[in-house]
């Protein structure tokens, strides 16, 4: 990714934490604070090498000399959070993509871009994937079919798609069933949705587990460039 591209990245992240727009740059110290006694979450963002930590001053103060690979853990994030640790999001790398990309792995795919036919991969991959893609709430969708029984027996196998987020990104999803994995179809869905991103001027950006192996290297297939990770913990109320 080029400078500017990341400071497109930057601006989005800094936005959606509510701080300066400059935040992510570069600065002599590796981590800003933003102390928020409101806050109902405790979040932990680096990116590009630089980390942002939000919430309450307490948590603040047990963060002060802990490094960002412990704060960026389940782990280290309870235990700076303390005794109102809840429900804990991530970690999750944060991939970008630069480019517009020509390579698919299904020549002259057929195609949807109706959401209808989405919710049918949906119903036939695991719950767990479902789920997270139906979150993800995206309003673009690409579904590709496979077509090789003939295109009256068409079945839909994978599908991407994506949604504005804080005016700049795109923040996007993937899901193949199960049975149609490897075999290029799921390249093909995210490769067209994030082509139909970037030729709206977003910047796409993919959210998946550190600890998902599987999800990073078909970002890397795509073409998605880790940059940084997220993690976030909520803070029940009190009580």
């Amino acid at each position: 990714m080029n400078s500017h591209q990341i400071d497109i990245v930057r601006l989005a992240w800094a936005r959606d934490l509510g701080l300066p727009d400059g935040t992510f740059r570069p600065a002599s110290e590796p981590r800003t604070v933003l102390v928020d006694d409101d806050a109902t979450r405790v979040r932990f963002v680096v990116l590009d090498g630089h980390a942002v930590l939000v919430g309450p001053a307490d948590v603040i103060d047990r963060a002060q000399d802990v490094p960002p690979d412990v704060l960026a853990t389940r782990d280290g994030l309870a235990d700076v959070v303390g005794p109102r640790r809840g429900r804990c999001s991530g970690p999750l790398v944060l991939a970008y993509l630069d480019e517009v990309g020509t390579d698919v792995g299904v020549e002259h795919p057929l195609l949807s871009h109706s959401r209808r036919e989405t919710e049918r991969v949906l119903s036939t991959t695991p719950p767990d994937d479902a789920v997270a893609a139906r979150a993800a709430d995206a309003t673009t969708w690409v579904t590709v079919f496979d077509d090789t029984a003939g295109e009256d027996d068409a079945v839909p196998v994978a599908a991407s798609g994506y949604v504005e987020w804080q005016g700049f990104l795109a923040d996007t999803v993937a899901v193949t069933v199960p049975s149609h994995r490897r075999r290029g179809f799921g390249l093909t869905a995210a490769r067209l949705a994030t082509n139909d991103a970037i030729d709206s001027g977003l910047i796409p950006q993919l959210r998946v587990g550190l600890d998902d192996a599987g999800a990073r290297l078909f970002g890397r297939a795509v073409g998605f460039t880790e940059l940084g990770v997220a993690i976030a913990m909520d803070l029940p109320a009190p009580g």
